[in-house]
């Protein structure tokens, strides 16, 4: 792994943990993963973790989870225990969630209606992610000719409707985008790549300067540096948001597991990270601040 700055002792002395501390004060993470979850043992449960985050001043999160819708889990924690913390819900299409696609417009229609926000295209059931962890069959969003399938439509018209997020997951790049390519067509404009980097997805650069021409904003976790997902080099994702900008780049933690630290933790790890290996505080304030806001109507 390449180390962009040999001399640690400088690089520690450059830092200063005020503006760490001001970045992460009004700060939104758009990808965490609460407890319970029936498939992954989880340290905290998601009014713990909104808790948390409201300690660390922090302006909102997402909660996302790979088995059941979480707006009204959102609409609890928002009422009686977050009053300076915006929670939000979130859909992810998945067989346990949605029904596959089959009922997914449905399910995301009724989630919406009472404060559902994002919305991620299949992740672990996405068949790019079962073909890669040999788990069985995948969902697959294009039909045989290579078209998006009817169900993609009808999900995109709620989203349109109700002015969600639209989020990648863990699809391939040839569904991905085609997926962007129908949001532009409808009028979407608030399109998230899912963590395009990581091992789990794949994406060259070349691809990832595709989608952002787009409209869609590149994410970056930092789940994807820890050592369960391979040590990813922060140096990758300076380098991505310089080449894309940072005005079209987010950081979320995709945390919630018992190995990594919390996620309002791993945001302000992640914070003075991005600013160790070469992001200015105005490029880690648009992508941890302003874009997070404009895509949750804050």
């Amino acid at each position: 792994m390449s180390v962009r700055f040999k001399d640690e002792r400088k690089l520690l002395g450059r830092m200063d943990n005020g503006i760490i501390e001001d970045l992460l004060h009004g700060s939104i993470d758009m990808h965490i993963h609460p407890g319970p979850d029936p498939v992954a043992d989880r340290p905290c449960d998601s009014g713990t973790m909104a808790l948390e985050a409201q300690k660390a001043g922090m302006a909102g999160i997402v909660l996302k989870s790979v088995t059941y819708p979480t707006a009204s889990d959102a609409f609890i924690i928002q009422k009686h225990l977050t009053p300076d913390l915006r929670v939000f819900g979130a859909v992810v299409i998945a067989y346990a969630e949605t029904g596959g696609l089959a009922y997914a417009a449905d399910v995301i229609r009724k989630q919406a209606s009472i404060g559902a926000k994002v919305v991620w295209f299949p992740t672990f059931d996405a068949k790019w992610c079962t073909d890669y962890l040999h788990s069985g069959d995948g969902i697959y969003i294009l039909d045989r000719e290579g078209n998006l399938k009817p169900e993609i439509h009808d999900i995109l018209r709620v989203c349109l409707e109700y002015g969600l997020v639209v989020c990648s997951g863990h699809m391939s790049f040839v569904e991905t985008d085609k997926l962007f390519d129908a949001c532009n067509k409808m009028g979407i404009t608030k399109m998230v790549a899912t963590h395009p980097l990581a091992e789990l997805s794949r994406f060259t650069m070349d691809q990832i300067l595709e989608l952002a021409s787009k409209g869609a904003y590149i994410e970056h976790v930092y789940g994807t540096l820890m050592p369960r997902l391979g040590n990813m080099d922060p140096s990758d994702y300076v380098d991505c948001i310089h080449a894309v900008g940072a005005e079209r780049s987010i950081l979320g933690t995709d945390l919630g597991q018992v190995w990594d630290p919390t996620p309002a933790s791993g945001m302000r790890h992640f914070i003075a990270m991005m600013l160790q290996f070469g992001c200015t505080p105005k490029e880690v304030e648009w992508m941890v601040k302003i874009n997070p806001a404009s895509l949750l109507d804050i």
